[in-house]
């Protein structure tokens, strides 16, 4: 059955709003691995990376669009993300962010500490008063969920590890790991002073989007990054749109 995208998002804020002041009583979930972002394409979650570079490799006048058989002179550390899954990040990382997160009328935010160590990903998400609401923990095969009992199944976990992996992961392992989609890099405006800082965006269009020759192609995902030249990817701000499901994600570093 497909997944429903939209309805998903929608009960997390409230859910999240229900879990503060909680002291524990929580619950480990085993979580699929692969999300869907339309009725045809989907998302699944890559090893983690050896090492992160910015969204794009080098700054871009145009997007561009990489077919999933195109040759690449990617260096060996690139390439090494989708052909070994046993190569896990070299050093532990760990990134703290405020979150928020806007459903229709609704928004929200939260704390998040994205931790980054071998093959391990784990993004623990805080309320803004400093409880806890969730750890998710992927090994590279398995997703795990701890979280308050009260989330219960409508926390859709995987969503949001994949949201972190579309946001941060290199363009060659989002897509190896994307079906039915293709992911379009470049700037996102060609006005601003480009020697103070750069706003570059990845979009994904639905195979069926691309192929057609309408003006009103509309992108299913949208993450624009801002940041000052030679800042790394972990200090830009970052906004991801989803405009099917009326869904916004805020990310500022801290």
């Amino acid at each position: 059955m497909p997944l429903n995208l939209n309805a998903k998002w929608l009960v997390i804020p409230a859910l999240l709003l229900a879990s503060l002041g909680l002291t524990g009583c929580s619950e480990l979930l085993f979580r699929q691995t692969c999300v869907g972002l339309t009725k045809d394409m989907r998302y699944c979650l890559a090893p983690l990376p050896h090492d992160f570079a910015p969204p794009t490799d080098k700054p871009l006048t145009h997007p561009r669009i990489q077919p999933a058989t195109e040759s690449t002179t990617k260096p060996a550390i690139m390439a090494s993300q989708q052909t070994d899954s046993n190569t896990g990040v070299s050093s532990p990382q760990s990134f703290s962010q405020k979150v928020s997160i806007k459903v229709g009328k609704e928004s929200h935010e939260l704390l998040t500490q994205l931790e980054l160590e071998g093959e391990r990903m784990t993004l623990v998400g805080l309320a803004p008063l400093g409880q806890a609401l969730f750890t998710l923990v992927y090994d590279g095969n398995t997703l795990s969920s701890e979280q308050s009992v009260l989330l219960g199944d409508n926390f859709k976990a995987e969503y949001l590890m994949a949201m972190m992996q579309l946001i941060y992961w290199p363009e060659q392992s989002i897509r190896a790991h994307l079906e039915g989609g293709h992911l379009v890099t470049g700037l996102c405006d060609a006005a601003g002073d480009s020697l103070v800082n750069t706003s570059s965006c990845r979009q994904i269009y639905s195979q069926d989007t691309l192929i057609s020759k309408s003006a009103l192609q509309t992108h299913v995902v949208q993450i624009r990054y801002q940041q000052n030249v030679g800042d790394a990817l972990w200090q830009a701000h970052i906004s991801l749109t989803m405009p099917q499901a009326k869904f916004e994600l805020e990310i500022e570093p801290i």
